[in-house]
């Protein structure tokens, strides 16, 4: 993505023809979006809450947003409430 920034940059920079300042505002635009979802794919894949060997009257776990959310081996007495907000 580095590399790529720096031929565009470069590009732009040197005032080639209009045709190759269209193709380095696509690569760019491209590139951007691209790391932009490669960067939220991996931070939603990391989320996770995880309850084990809990107990108590009641359990409740909200997440906002993507992720997993895991209870094992809970006594509750009263409720077990999970809510994935988003």
């Amino acid at each position: 993505m580095a590399a790529a920034v720096n031929v565009a940059t470069g590009m732009l920079t040197q005032k080639w023809s209009l045709a190759w300042g269209i193709c380095a505002a696509v690569l760019v635009v491209v590139g951007g979006g691209l790391q932009a979802w490669l960067t939220t794919t991996e931070r939603a894949a990391d989320r996770r809450q995880h309850f084990e060997d809990v107990e108590g009257r009641a359990i409740e776990q909200t997440m906002a947003g993507p992720g997993e959310q895991v209870v094992k081996r809970a006594r509750v007495d009263g409720d077990l409430v999970q809510r994935q907000e988003g």
